[in-house]
């Protein structure tokens, strides 16, 4: 079991992927064989369920990707319950301090280094060695989505366990109070980069607007969602129909 995400960002290298809400398998087999190296399942604003997030990880993987989830909560159960269905990462939303990013290595990694309960789930198809190799190869990102955390931004990275760090420009808007390209809000994406240069840790964050991905990119970003299966039907529906009535 080896995550190839992993082996990238580890040698600064740019990984590009999806976001999934349309709880579907089929949906996330078609983005994972159009080229993304990763798909992340938004369990956060989604339905998506544990049983459909099984058979989505395994659409994935037989197209090459490496399957992800934004989990809706901190709790050790769920983000176990995750694990144990084959997700190869987590992206954590809402961490702000060190201590909750202190509290996810403690959930999602085996003892010695965690608590994490060794129960079998769809993870037994990868064999025994699973659990001699999950604590290195499974990601722990936590989702930066305020101003406390954009503060703490260099502290929650240089956790030790902790391995990318994903920032959440939408809801950080909404807390900051102001538009996206604010000054102020794009300030704020600047001290999170920072941070996690800083740290030594890759930072991340979903952007739809291509222009601004290259810049991203330009500025050290490595770590990004650039599409969503929704938005994808969404804008292919919305460009065919425009083409034609004009």
């Amino acid at each position: 079991m080896k995550n190839p995400v992993k082996e990238k960002l580890i040698k600064n290298e740019l990984s590009l992927g999806g976001w999934l809400n349309l709880s579907s398998p089929m949906a996330a087999e078609i983005m994972a064989a159009s080229g993304y190296e990763w798909l992340a399942i938004d369990a956060e604003h989604s339905a998506f369920e544990i049983n459909l997030m099984a058979d989505a990880f395994r659409a994935i993987e037989a197209r090459g990707a490496v399957p992800f989830v934004r989990t809706w909560d901190h709790d050790p159960v769920t983000l176990a319950r995750i694990l144990d269905a084959g997700a190869f990462g987590i992206i954590v939303p809402h961490v702000s301090t060190p201590e909750q990013a202190q509290a996810l290595v403690d959930a999602m990694r085996y003892p010695p280094v965690g608590h994490r309960s060794a129960g079998t789930g769809r993870i037994a198809v990868y064999g025994p060695e699973y659990k001699d190799v999950a604590n290195d190869e499974i990601l722990i990102i936590p989702q930066i989505e305020d101003m406390e955390g954009i503060n703490n931004t260099e502290e929650i990275m240089s956790v030790d366990g902790i391995d990318v760090g994903f920032l959440g420009p939408g809801d950080l808007s909404l807390a900051m109070g102001v538009e996206r390209g604010h000054p102020n809000h794009e300030a704020a994406i600047q001290t999170f980069l920072a941070g996690c240069k800083s740290a030594g840790k890759p930072a991340g964050l979903p952007e739809r607007d291509l222009e601004i991905v290259k810049k991203r990119i330009q500025e050290g970003f490595l770590f990004i969602d650039m599409a969503s299966d929704l938005r994808t039907l969404e804008s292919g529906v919305q460009k065919a129909l425009a083409e034609i009535r004009g």
